[in-house]
Parts: structure tokens; sequence; C-alpha cells
């Protein structure tokens, strides 16, 4: 990575990490219902005004068009990737401390792999698969058993992030199966829009009895536009650059970036259970979701993921019907590419019996 990139990847780390300090300083004046809701609103409008800078009107005509012909897919969305995961967060922090919500939340690459199993009939795991979900379940435990055992409501808190984490999976199989289409920063504005709509009726039974401090109101701000908006901005930008795979690295440094800010800033205790919890769930995470294919350093084409990710950069905005003609050539150039150096397709059939070979059901 360029210095540049590598600012913004530290960037983006300390930005996520920041979240789950900044909802505890919002609840102390708003309900969970409010500072949802509230962020969730805010992040909307950065991301309408980001997409309408950026590619002009036109994308934010498309994703509001998008909602009124799919109204339902929208709710799915909006409700799977943030709705019900923020909201989950939010009431779960204010028995947990904001450490130990970003290290439950770091498993939710667990939950993709456990789920493409069922998604995905061909979908197989490898040995060092399963070793890596038997390894983060184990920090799980471990975290749960011994660092939220001290009262039922941490339990229960701690029981509702590990199930926005896979609340978190569950969307990321939405937006790619009935979002693909779309710019992901157009994919996110429709899902903070409808799921700030779906919680404003929670708002008016829980409002302020009184003026609230500055720094709650700074907080529930700055979740919306920084956290949430710039936030998705910056990845997004991220992965054409450096790719898919090392941008999602960041969600391996946010939580210890999260660990930290809670003892600095909140004096929370970071405990040794917690330590090696954090260490367990990490690896184990890693080897889970990493891919069930073998690299082959000798090909001189992109894999898959690769070409999606080199796609993905050269995604175009649609305005008023017309594509960019020069996007459409690039796209053009990258899929002969790919095509001119793929194998052989026997080849490829040979391959997967061998890697099969290693698999289990």
């Amino acid at each position: 990575m360029s210095v540049r990139q590598s600012i913004v990847f530290a960037a983006l780390a300390a930005i996520w990490g920041a979240s789950y300090l900044l909802i505890k300083y919002a609840l102390e004046d708003f309900s969970p219902a409010c500072v949802v809701c509230a962020r969730l609103f805010v992040a909307a409008i950065v991301l309408a005004a980001a997409m309408a800078l950026s590619s002009g009107l036109g994308s934010v005509r498309n994703a509001l068009r998008d909602i009124r012909r799919r109204p339902a897919a929208g709710a799915l969305l909006a409700l799977t990737t943030l709705a019900l995961p923020f909201m989950l967060i939010t009431i779960a922090e204010i028995t947990v401390n904001s450490g130990m919500a970003a290290i439950l939340i770091a498993p939710m690459p667990m939950f993709v792999a456990i789920f493409a199993i069922f998604v995905d009939a061909s979908e197989r795991i490898s040995r060092s698969q399963v070793f890596g979900l038997v390894v983060g379940i184990v920090g799980i435990g471990l975290v749960v058993g011994v660092d939220a055992v001290q009262s039922l409501g941490e339990f229960i808190g701690a029981m509702g992030i590990l199930l926005a984490a896979a609340l978190y999976s569950v969307g990321g199989m939405v937006t790619k199966k009935r979002y693909g289409g779309l710019s992901p920063t157009e994919g996110t504005f429709i899902a903070a829009s409808l799921a700030a709509i779906m919680t404003l009726p929670f708002v008016f039974t829980s409002l302020p009895s009184h003026v609230p401090h500055i720094r709650s109101v700074v907080a529930v701000v700055a979740l919306g536009a920084f956290m949430t908006a710039l936030a998705f901005v910056l990845y997004f930008k991220l992965i054409p650059e450096i790719g898919a795979g090392r941008a999602s690295l960041v969600s391996y440094l946010s939580p210890g970036i999260a660990v930290i800010y809670g003892a600095i800033l909140l004096s929370e205790e970071i405990t040794v259970a917690a330590v090696i919890g954090l260490v367990l769930i990490l690896s184990g995470t890693f080897t889970a979701s990493r891919g069930n294919y073998r690299s082959n350093a000798s090909r001189a084409r992109p894999l898959p993921d690769e070409l999606d990710d080199r796609l993905a950069g050269l995604e175009t905005t649609v305005t008023s019907g017309e594509e960019d003609s020069l996007g459409q050539l690039e796209r053009e150039q990258v899929s002969r590419r790919f095509a001119r150096t793929s194998p052989n397709p026997q080849a490829e059939e040979r391959d997967e019996s061998a890697q099969a070979e290693g698999s289990v059901d």
C-alpha cells in the first residue's frame, strides 16, 4: 500500500473502533432508539451529499427509484444491514462495555462462512476452516463466559451483539444477491434511509426528558456522519485500490482499537480473558473466512475475487439512461484480459476435484 492508502486504512480502523465509544457517550442523554434513528438520518444525508458531489444528482435519483421499484427488498436490506444490528448493539451497550461490544462483533465473517454452507449447496468448508470456527467459538465462549457472566444484563447484551454480528453477515448476502447492480454507496444510502424511517416510530416513545449535553449530541452526529457515512465512502474507495481482501483486514484492527479507547477514555478494565478471547476470535475468524480455493502463484491471471475488485473499481454511475463510455470500455478490456488468460475449463475441474478431496461436508 502507498503512504496515502496506509493513512486511509489506519483512519478507517480508528473511526470504526471509536463507534462503540461514541455510542456510550450518546446513551448518556438519548435512548437507544433516538441514537440509532438520528445516526441513520445523518448518515443518509451525508451519503446523499457525497453521491451528488461525486456522481451528480443522477445517482441519488437512481437510488430513490430503486426504493420505489422494490420496497420489500429495500426493507430487508435495511433491517439486516443497519436497523436491527444498530439497535441490538446500542441497547447492549447499556450494560456491556464498549470494548467487549467491539470484540463480540468481530466474529461476523465466521457467520458468513457458516451461513454460506446452507445458502450455497456447492459450498464446502475445508478442515482448516472448521478448525478456525472451533477456535473462534472457543474465543467467544471465553469472552462471554468469563467477562459477561457477571450479571444477567451483561450476558443478554452479549448475546444481542452476537445476534447483530449474525445479522450483518445475512445483510452482506442480501446486498450481494439483490443489490450487486448498484454502487456500494447507493446501496448504503438505500439501507440508511429506510432504516431511519423504520426506527422513527420508536423515537416518539423515548424522547429525552431534559436538554441533552453537547457531548451526547456531538456523539450522535459523529456516529452518522463519520462512523457510518464517511467510513463507508472511504472503505469503498479503498477496495478498488488495494483489493477487497486487504481492505477487509480493517475489521481485524478496529476491535483492538475499541478496547484501547474504552480503557483510556471510559476507564474500562482490560481483562486477560478479553485479550485471549480477542486473539482467538480474530485468528479463528481469519482462518474460517478464508476461501477454500488454493491460489497458484504461477498463474498470471487474476483470481475471480481479484477480477471482481477490478471491476468494482471501474463501476460507473448511470445517469439519464446513459453509461459513461470510458468506464464501459475499461470494463470490457478487463473482461477480455481475464478471458484470454483463463486456464482450460478441464484443468479447472481437475483442480476443484483435488480441492474437494481435502474438504469435509
